[in-house]
């Protein structure tokens, strides 16, 4: 069965590729709804013609996703997910579109990570060619991960759908070395907002009350917070503030970063923002602390999700890849949390080899697609 996984998978690189193609070169951002649909049905049709059972979830002017089923023989039951959403406004597709140099492909979204959804439809072509159809799969792909708001439901479909599973792989963005993600850290996004009082800065400054020398100094303060050995980070990535430059500045705010480990670490990182949200160094301002919600649980590692890591590990050493895969903890968020959460065995990276993600040199091994949906078909029969 190997063997015929292996070849049918050979046979359709081309394919595989071209697939990819029309994917990247389809926008499909937060701001492209119309495009996000459209990957989602191309998507769709390529399960539907395997036997998948496929439905689109759509949030009106937000999002489509796709949940795809398919009935085996079995009692296993596998999951795959991922995203088909990019962080790339409408009109890169137009700007930069698909591109092969030196055995690479380019694009935008072509490592996070529509190489990913394109590797877990080769594989499951491969499983639907070569007979094999023992295991209960279901895939859900999320339309809205990379721009997903605290009010979203979506989690709550991954939490729904991802109980009871044997297996979960999550197709996200690999890495150049062909590692696979064990554990990631999760992710806050709060916003700080501080209000001042506003003056003319050359006749009365000592009467006002300036919301950027506040903001500044909880800045400072924020970043100290971090503790790389612990893993918890802080980064206030966005700033605004006042109006001109002759003006004691009467509003300002931060977007703020936060990951960490465990959701013991979180309740420890919003306590210590609110400290220091509730100090005060320029008197008369006042301080908010706005959207402090997960956006992303960690995935955290499990017992169970080390012993499907050894499965893909061997899996690999059965397909000749070198050098031997390896399991890391990573800090980007991912929806493999909501899985982990939901008790099932999860492993996330599963997608194409490849860097510099969400930049405009994003990149992936061509020869990846084909490696890793033979990794990915492979570690399917083995659960």
């Amino acid at each position: 069965m190997v063997e015929q996984i292996i070849q049918d998978i050979d046979s359709r690189s081309k394919d595989t590729i071209a697939l990819l193609e029309q994917l990247v070169n389809i926008d499909s951002s937060k701001d492209c709804f119309e495009g996000n649909a459209k990957v989602a049905q191309v998507i769709g049709d390529q399960l539907n013609q395997i036997g998948f059972e496929v439905n689109y979830l759509t949030v009106p002017e937000v999002c489509t996703h796709v949940l795809a089923n398919k009935k085996g023989s079995g009692d296993k039951n596998i999951m795959i997910i991922g995203h088909i959403d990019t962080v790339f406004r409408k009109g890169t597709a137009q700007e930069r579109p698909f591109t092969i140099k030196d055995s690479k492909a380019y694009g935008p979204g072509v490592l996070d990570m529509k190489g990913g959804v394109v590797i877990a439809i080769s594989a499951l072509k491969a499983l639907a060619n070569s007979g094999w159809n023992e295991a209960n799969v279901t895939v859900f792909l999320a339309g809205d991960e990379e721009t997903r708001t605290a009010e979203s439901s979506t989690p709550d479909l991954f939490l729904s759908y991802g109980k009871g599973k044997d297996a979960v792989f999550n197709m996200e963005t690999g890495s150049d070395k062909g590692t696979v993600v064990i554990g990631r850290k999760g992710v806050m996004r709060p916003t700080i907002q501080v209000t001042g009082k506003a003056t003319h800065a050359g006749k009365d400054p000592q009467k006002g009350a300036s919301a950027v020398l506040e903001l500044a100094k909880k800045i400072v303060d924020l970043h100290a917070l971090t503790d790389y050995d612990s893993g918890i980070t802080y980064n206030v990535g966005v700033i605004s503030g006042g109006t001109v430059a002759n003006a004691v500045a009467a509003q300002a705010a931060g977007m703020i970063d936060i990951r960490f480990m465990t959701i013991a670490q979180s309740h420890k990182a919003l306590e210590d923002l609110m400290e220091v949200a509730n100090r005060v160094y320029v008197p008369g301002t006042t301080t908010e602390v706005t959207d402090t919600g997960i956006g992303f649980m960690p995935m955290e590692t499990t017992e169970a999700g080390l012993k499907l890591f050894e499965i893909v590990k061997q899996q690999g050493q059965r397909l000749g890849i070198v050098p031997d895969i390896e399991g890391i903890v990573t800090g980007g968020g991912s929806d493999a949390c909501w899985t982990v959460m939901a008790g099932s065995p999860s492993i996330c990276g599963m997608g194409a080899r490849g860097e510099l993600n969400h930049g405009k040199d994003e990149y992936i091994h061509l020869y990846s697609l084909d490696e890793r949906a033979k990794l990915l078909a492979c570690s399917i029969m083995a659960v």
